[in-house]
């Protein structure tokens, strides 16, 4: 996938690939790519408005793993893989830090593989700052969004009531499916967010609350938050300052900035550390890929990425 600059989605066309054979660096990992997890932040790279250099679009991926420079006790030629490829992975060979993946079983096809690496860790990420304890309220933004999902999957299995707001009704919908009959709330109106979730409260509070909206969904969310409560930001747009967060709140609410890309940059093994437990969880069965569309690259990037610009996709 190329583009000549940043801007539109229309810039996007796929040129011919020529694998250099060039000498890996220490560490890496040659990938020969299978499938490929979109998220927003890709689409936001594209039209230019990702904050700082977020590099090639695309780094959620399954893939085969075709060579690589040191010696890795979790990884040999010729496994399949789940991982983040630093060098983009809309493409047929891409490179990786060799830290940056994991072995996965048949318990996964490399469509739902691609799915996870991104969402998946972003929710564990947050829970482990958050620590929410069984039977707390907890409140997901964007719930039928890949981490929403992921990260009511995940709350269920820890025992915590979820409540999530959503836009468009089939979304609503699918929830209740899911088990959250009655605990949806509005994604569009900051009004009918907070008086539903107040309702749905009844005179208790948040124990947790993971966001990814803005202004009036953050001020309400944390107006609901209880003592000893956490909110886990996962936005990039109109995110809060500590100031602003310490005179809307004070100090017995915390606060957690949660940057998944900043945090496998300072720590790459401790990035293999949650891949390879969330292999592991998959092999167990105890998670599985989210609900997904498929699209050919050659024939339908525009597709996938407009889909997900428009926010049709569950």
């Amino acid at each position: 996938l190329y583009f000549d600059a940043r801007g539109a989605i229309s810039n996007l066309r796929i040129v011919s690939q020529v694998d250099d054979n060039a000498a890996m660096a220490a560490g890496e990992a040659k990938l020969r790519v299978r499938a490929v997890g979109l998220n927003f932040r890709d689409v936001l790279n594209v039209l230019g408005a990702y904050p700082g250099d977020p590099g090639p679009p695309g780094s959620d991926c399954a893939a085969h793993v075709v060579a690589f420079s040191s010696k890795f006790t979790h990884l040999r030629i010729g496994d399949a893989v789940l991982g983040e490829a630093a060098s983009g992975s809309l493409a047929s060979i891409a490179r990786s830090d060799g830290r940056l993946t994991a072995a996965i079983d048949k318990s996964l096809s490399f469509e739902q593989a691609s799915t996870l690496p991104t969402t998946w860790s972003t929710v564990h990420m947050s829970l482990l700052g958050a620590r929410p304890k069984g039977g707390n309220q907890v409140l997901l933004h964007a719930g039928a969004g890949g981490v929403g999902l992921a990260a009511g999957e995940y709350s269920h299995w820890l025992g915590t009531r979820v409540m999530a707001n959503v836009g468009r009704p089939y979304k609503h919908f699918y929830l209740a499916r899911m088990g959250l009959a009655g605990r949806t709330l509005s994604s569009r109106d900051g009004g009918a967010f907070a008086v539903g979730a107040a309702m749905l409260l009844h005179k208790s509070r948040l124990g947790w609350v993971l966001n990814s909206l803005s202004l009036d969904f953050i001020a309400c969310s944390f107006a609901l938050l209880g003592q000893s409560g956490c909110f886990s930001e996962i936005g990039k747009r109109s995110v809060w300052s500590y100031d602003q967060r310490a005179t809307a709140a004070g100090p017995c609410v915390q606060y957690d900035v949660v940057a998944l890309d900043s945090a496998m940059a300072v720590s790459p093994p401790w990035m293999n550390s949650v891949l390879r437990l969330l292999s592991t969880r998959a092999a167990a069965g105890v998670l599985h890929g989210l609900p997904l569309q498929t699209f050919d690259l050659e024939k339908n990037v525009l597709a996938a990425f407009r889909t997900l610009q428009g926010g049709t996709n569950t």
